[in-house]
C-alpha cells in the first residue's frame, strides 16, 4: 500500500493509476492527513460500489431496516394483489 500527498496524486497521476489498477491500493493525504484511498474496480465491481455509496439507495435500504424492525412489511403476495396489511 503507498501513501502519497496531493502533489504527486497531480504530478504522477497516470503512473499512480496504473499502480492501482494492478491492485496495488493508494492512501491520499491532504496537508499530512489520510483523506482518501484509491482502490482498484472492475467492470463486475461497478454495481455493487453504486449501490453500496448512492446517498438514496442507503436511505432507502435504511428505511426498510426501520420497517422490518417495527413489522411494518407487505408480504410478495399481498403486494401483488394490490392488498396492504
Amino acid at each position: 500500500m503507498r501513501i502519497v500527498n496531493t502533489v504527486e496524486l497531480k504530478n504522477k497521476t497516470n503512473k499512480l493509476l496504473h499502480e492501482v489498477i494492478k491492485g496495488e491500493p493508494l492512501i491520499i493525504t491532504y496537508r499530512g492527513k489520510p483523506s482518501a484511498s484509491l482502490l482498484p474496480l472492475t467492470e463486475d465491481d461497478i454495481e455493487d460500489f453504486i449501490i453500496e455509496n448512492s446517498p438514496s439507495i442507503r436511505k432507502k435500504i435504511k428505511k426498510a431496516e426501520e420497517d422490518i424492525k417495527a413489522n411494518r412489511v407487505t408480504s410478495l403476495d399481498e403486494y401483488l394483489l394490490g392488498k396492504k396489511r
